[in-house]
């Protein structure tokens, strides 16, 4: 998703789930315990963004609120949990771009993305980060490119966290613009993606920072290019932005919180609530932050606005590409 687009429907969206939250006097979630299910194994940043969400909002209300890894079928296993749960307010999903993404890689997918979630927030929208494994020769995205350019797609390997994830169709983009072929290895999850790249089996991932700063600091992998629509980013200040580099690549990672089809307005708009708490809180905004994400805080308007048009766009290009899962 294009940063300017993410946070121009975040401002322009109208808190009115929020209001209608906080006018009926809406609890949640009461004594019940609340699952946040992601589709990701541990280890990504899907999963360090949820563990944050998860002890912030278990702090504020006291209730049991836990992370449930529930990877496999390239994202479906846990889509269709959470479809198929009670919409009370006890099973959220917490995602990335990828559900915006599934529908034309899954034609029999089982659920409408538009029809059969609740939209309820934006969270949080990371840069991009161009890494390699800290043995690379090579310190920018500018001198990657020229040691690929003219060589067979299968002489140079990326990875991605899936088939028509955001990492593999981010870097389809990059081979057109920048000119260049590479073969794809999907994985399920970045995860396991970031740790062939950190053994050299891969030689370029597309990551956001929360999954890459700790191996970049202490030398086991190097970024080479920020993708971002502003400038540099607190956590890399030394790492040139692909737009300085000379490619015009502005995609982010953006997370959002959905539940099952129908939630109660009322909850809906008590849950955003709380998630707007967590983004109010200084030692959490400063950690997002120091990564280089942006707190956004969008309504499930924002949200519902930013899918359709990932759907849109990336649609066009699996299409194109003729992207299939491997």
């Amino acid at each position: 998703m294009n940063r300017r687009m993410l946070l121009g429907a975040a401002l322009l969206a109208t808190p009115v789930l929020a209001r209608q939250g906080a006018a009926q006097g809406a609890t949640w979630p009461g004594n019940r315990q609340v699952r946040i299910v992601i589709t990701y194994p541990p280890g990504g940043t899907t999963d360090f963004v949820a563990r944050l969400y998860a002890q912030s909002l278990a702090a504020q209300t006291g209730a049991s609120v836990v992370v449930d890894n529930r990877s496999g079928g390239g994202g479906v296993v846990g889509w269709t949990n959470v479809v198929r749960s009670a919409n009370d307010g006890t099973t959220l999903l917490l995602t990335d771009n990828s559900l915006a993404t599934a529908p034309p890689l899954y034609p029999n997918l089982g659920f409408d993305i538009r029809q059969d979630f609740t939209p309820i927030s934006l969270l949080v929208d990371y840069p991009t980060v161009f890494v390699v494994p800290g043995s690379s020769p090579v310190r920018t995205l500018r001198e990657y490119v020229e040691s690929v350019r003219g060589k067979p797609a299968d002489a140079n390997f990326y990875g991605s966290m899936g088939a028509g994830s955001s990492p593999h169709l981010y870097t389809e983009y990059l081979q057109d613009i920048a000119a260049i072929r590479m073969t794809h290895v999907p994985y399920r999850g970045m995860g396991p993606a970031f740790a062939d790249l950190l053994a050299g089996r891969i030689g370029l991932l597309i990551a956001a920072p929360a999954t890459v700063m700790g191996a970049i600091a202490d030398g086991r992998a190097r970024a080479i290019a920020i993708g971002t629509t502003g400038g540099r980013i607190p956590g890399l200040p030394d790492v040139a932005t692909a737009k300085e580099q000379g490619f015009d690549f502005t995609y982010s990672f953006w997370y959002g919180l959905l539940g099952p089809r129908g939630m109660d307005p009322s909850q809906v708009g008590a849950i955003k609530a709380e998630c707007d708490k967590v983004l109010a809180n200084p030692e959490n905004r400063a950690r997002f932050l120091q990564q280089g994400a942006t707190p956004v805080a969008g309504d499930g308007a924002a949200l519902r606005a930013v899918m359709d048009s990932d759907l849109e766009r990336w649609s066009a290009v699996v299409r194109e590409k003729g992207i299939k899962l491997e």
